[in-house]
């Protein structure tokens, strides 16, 4: 359960919004995760609140965010139909596709896993010339303090296209969240990346307590089982 003091600022953040800009405001939360930890802490108020069900740092991606090519690239990446993608991640979605807003909140992490994905929404943000306010609430997603910060439309498209399509590292600026976790993008698609590293020297771990140190050891990355048993299996099959 969230703390109550931070259950009680993320209610003041919602009423704040609301008396600023009413119902027309969408919250789009980092995952099913925490869609369901809101909903469970009662905290669906006024506006609407989509997840974002992705992890765009692994597998391929496409200039345009959504698009034909997007879903079929990130359900081959994801080795999941196209129907089981768009049932997953695009039907959540309908409402940032179909309905104008005011305000866009973005309540993401500050690990790679989630700012990673924030940086692909704020790209289709742009690509789609949204001209709405965004907030971001960075949230911990163990306490769910949260930080808000303004973010300005501007550069994050081209960004995004710079470090998820070329693999280059940008030379724009962003806010220090987003910089970090492209610093550890870049570094969590070299092929001998430090979670490779351990996971070669610790191959004779159990793989629940491999799973387990690993997520002590790189919180930072925030990688989930999926993420890791894969790269276990494809260090496995070399």
């Amino acid at each position: 359960m969230i703390d109550l003091s931070y259950k009680s600022k993320i209610k003041d953040f919602h009423n704040k919004m609301n008396n600023q800009f009413g119902f027309k405001i969408l919250n789009i939360l980092n995952g099913q995760v925490m869609y369901e930890v809101f909903q469970t802490n009662n905290l669906l108020k006024k506006g609407e609140y989509i997840p974002f069900n992705e992890a765009m740092c692994s597998h391929e991606t496409s200039v345009a965010i959504f698009s034909d090519e997007f879903i079929n690239l990130r359900a081959l990446g994801h080795k999941v139909s196209i129907q089981e993608y768009k049932n997953l991640t695009m039907t959540p979605l309908k409402p940032l596709f179909e309905k104008e807003y005011k305000c866009i909140v973005l309540w993401f992490g500050d690990d790679m896993f989630c700012q990673i994905n924030m940086l692909t929404v704020l790209a289709y943000l742009e690509q789609v010339t949204y001209k709405g306010k965004v907030f971001f609430n960075m949230v911990n997603e163990t306490t769910y303090e949260i930080e808000t910060i303004e973010i300005f439309l501007s550069s994050y498209n081209k960004v995004y296209q710079q470090v998820l399509i070329d693999h280059q590292f940008p030379h724009i600026e962003v806010i220090p969240s987003i910089f970090q976790g492209i610093r550890l993008y870049m570094k969590y698609i070299e092929v001998d990346n430090e979670i490779v590293t351990y996971i070669r020297k610790n191959e004779d771990k159990s793989q629940n307590e491999l799973l387990e140190n690993l997520f002590q050891s790189f919180p930072q990355y925030g990688l989930g089982d999926v993420q890791y048993l894969k790269i276990i299996e494809t260090i496995k099959k070399v």
